[in-house]
């Protein structure tokens, strides 16, 4: 087992082996001063090159010396007087210092006492930083900054989950309902059949989108981007495949080119942005309505933007449209048909390849969507 240590204890251990190195390299100079001054007068007596003072009996050591005790004895005395003070000073400058580091210390202590009382039933829980002060008050901050974002994203997760939910268990208890009342008909008919076909048909065609949704957010981040991608050749294959939806809503579409822009990045996944958002312009319309796609320069960048003049969306759904399973309540509806992933997908898309999307809309009077992505150059197909 590993044997956990405070800062406070490190602290102090750190200082007292920096302070026994200076008190024991500081006693060993005053022992050698002392022995090789005592040592140089006795041997200076002995040889006659140093004479007693006068003043004193012939033979008699200074006053200052007690007579009777030899100079080995002195010295002797003198070192453990020496190392034992060595030692008290030490051990009160090893207790001071871990109380002043208790002390400096205690803001900290109180902070991580918070953060251990947070979990995932208080996570609007912030930390006090009032009386914080210097790292403390930053670190503080930082938790502070982190939990407003865990939070949020542990929301998200769980309307996430709610929403995806209820969109599987939406479309499989109709299939089940259908099934139901086919079996409490005595003698179903050809057209109750052919009824239970197709209500189970259009469940199961938004099972699958709504699968195909969860699997293309899951597995964007291992697309690679690493492609010359000509941006118009994709929005007009695009347009051109919705020709025949539109036509069915009775909305015109249209494509302009006005430069000849290329990003890196994935065709694939690039179509499906614009395919969605053209889509969406189609679903979301009137008819006699239109969506138009443009592809132009805007300084470093590409924008794509493709508007439409049909519902529009409510001021208050603007700032959510890009979240997953996100619906307004007219879309919730099962007239217009979707799984709520088609603009989460977009968004998730143009981020991957380093860009933005920007969403301009107001209810009754269309929607523009700006999708702005890092230009490459322009360039002629080779």
């Amino acid at each position: 087992m590993i044997k956990r240590h405070t800062l406070q204890l490190q602290i102090t251990g750190i200082v007292g082996v920096i302070l026994v190195i200076v008190c024991v390299l500081l006693t060993a100079n005053s022992l050698f001063s002392a022995q090789s001054y005592y040592g140089d007068y006795a041997s200076l007596i002995e040889e006659g090159r140093a004479e007693y003072d006068p003043a004193l009996p012939e033979g008699e050591l200074p006053p200052a010396l007690n007579p009777g005790v030899t100079y080995q004895q002195a010295s002797l005395r003198f070192s453990v007087q020496v190392v034992t003070a060595m030692a008290v000073i030490v051990l009160l400058a090893l207790a001071a210092t871990y109380w002043a580091a208790g002390k400096a210390l205690r803001p900290l202590k109180d902070l991580t006492q918070s953060v251990q009382a947070v979990n995932d039933q208080n996570l609007d829980r912030r930390l006090e930083i009032k009386k914080s002060q210097g790292e403390v008050r930053v670190l503080a901050d930082a938790f502070n900054s982190m939990m407003e974002r865990l939070e949020e994203a542990f929301l998200i997760q769980k309307s996430f989950a709610a929403n995806a939910a209820h969109e599987l268990k939406t479309p499989l208890a109709v299939i089940k309902t259908s099934l139901q009342v086919l079996k409490m008909t005595p003698r179903p008919e050809v057209e109750d059949y052919q009824e239970f076909m197709s209500d189970t048909d259009k469940s199961l065609e938004r099972i699958i989108k709504t699968v195909e949704g969860l699997l293309a957010l899951a597995s964007l981040g291992e697309v690679p981007l690493d492609q010359q991608v000509e941006i118009y050749s994709l929005l007009h294959q695009a347009v051109s495949e919705l020709l025949g939806t539109a036509g069915d809503s009775r909305v015109s579409l249209s494509a302009e080119q006005k430069t000849d822009a290329w990003v890196y990045g994935n065709p694939n996944l690039l179509y499906r942005a614009f395919y969605n958002l053209i889509e969406n312009g189609i679903k979301y319309n009137c008819p006699g309505g239109f969506v138009s796609a443009s592809v132009t320069e805007d300084g470093d960048h590409v924008m794509v933007q493709i508007k439409d003049n049909g519902l529009g969306i409510a001021e208050e759904d603007l700032n959510h449209i890009f979240e997953p399973f996100y619906r307004s309540d007219k879309s919730r509806s099962q007239r217009i048909p979707g799984s709520g992933l088609g603009l989460a997908v977009v968004k998730m898309i143009v981020e991957r390849h380093g860009g933005k999307i920007e969403a301009v809309s107001k209810a009754g009077d269309g929607s523009t969507f700006k999708i702005y992505l890092p230009y490459l150059c322009p360039k002629l197909p080779s």
